[in-house]
């Protein structure tokens, strides 16, 4: 009785640590597609508007690979990446007759960058080192080229 008492217990101990550890996986996989799914949803919304704000640009000005100003009438669309995330500032250009807007910040996530080189927009995705691993996003600002995503593409 005490023999089968202890192979009971061993046998529901292994049931249990099978059980935990699917469990544990199971969690981890789901919050790595929870990220994934923000992700895309950001670099979706980033990728319509920056498209919107290209087509409606009367001026672009790639001032560095961090930073763009879209000129339109009547206020500029300033567009900057920093600290994993892009934000999108409107400055109007009579500041005195208009309500203040407060920015739009799209969060890319730890191991993204993105960088403005002309006409595009860039997401990249980088290891701990700094390298880039992939392109995750290229937008091109014409609204009519559907080309815009490339995903896990070559660096």
């Amino acid at each position: 009785m005490l023999i089968e008492l202890c192979v009971n217990m061993a046998a529901a101990s292994m049931v249990m640590l099978v059980g935990v550890t699917l469990i544990q996986r199971s969690m981890h996989w789901t919050q790595s597609m929870q990220k994934q799914t923000n992700l895309q949803r950001e670099l979706s919304l980033l990728a319509a508007d920056w498209r919107a704000d290209f087509a409606n640009a009367q001026r672009v000005d790639f001032q560095s690979g961090n930073r763009v100003i879209l000129s339109m009438p009547g206020k500029d669309i300033v567009y900057e990446s920093k600290d994993n995330q892009v934000q999108r500032r409107c400055e109007l250009k009579e500041p005195q007759a208009a309500k203040p807007s407060a920015p739009e910040n799209y969060v890319l996530g730890v191991d993204y960058l993105a960088t403005f080189e002309s006409p595009y927009l860039i997401v990249r995705a980088t290891n701990p080192a700094g390298e880039t691993v992939s392109t995750r996003l290229r937008v091109l600002g014409k609204p009519s080229d559907q080309r815009y995503r490339i995903l896990e593409d070559l660096p």
